[in-house]
């Protein structure tokens, strides 16, 4: 039995330049549709619906895949490769999805520049935003 997003009341979701409608099974991101397999976007609503905090690889395998996470399975890994991969191109210069080794996957939409230097924003004149 694998656990589905579409089982859970039909929402919108809206973080930062993300919107998910899970009725619908459509994400936008920088205001463009992505085409997401059905792996990709339940991992995208399981980290979403923790967002700002860090979700298991095994709870991810759990939500997604309806299993436990076996020794050695990278499919969570994959996927959430993938789905990094295909928001980042929507939407440059903003990161999303953010790794914690030996813990597991946060979302929380930064600007790429933030997290490269680990400064804020900064205004044209070169003063914190």
């Amino acid at each position: 039995m694998v656990a589905h997003a579409h089982q859970q009341e039909p929402r919108t979701i809206r973080i930062d330049d993300v919107e998910i409608r899970t009725a619908e099974g459509l994400v936008l991101a920088g205001g463009e549709a992505l085409t997401l397999s059905m792996r990709e976007f339940q991992l995208l609503v399981a980290m979403v619906d923790r967002a700002g905090g860090i979700v298991r690889r095994d709870e991810l395998c759990h939500a997604v895949w309806g299993r436990e996470l076996r020794p050695g399975d990278r499919s969570v890994d994959v996927y959430v490769s993938k789905l990094r991969a295909k928001l980042e191109a929507a939407a440059p210069g903003r990161r999303f999805i953010h790794t914690h080794p030996g813990f597991g996957y946060r979302f929380q939409p930064q600007l790429s520049r933030e997290i490269d230097t680990g400064a804020s924003p900064r205004t044209e004149t070169g003063h914190k935003a």
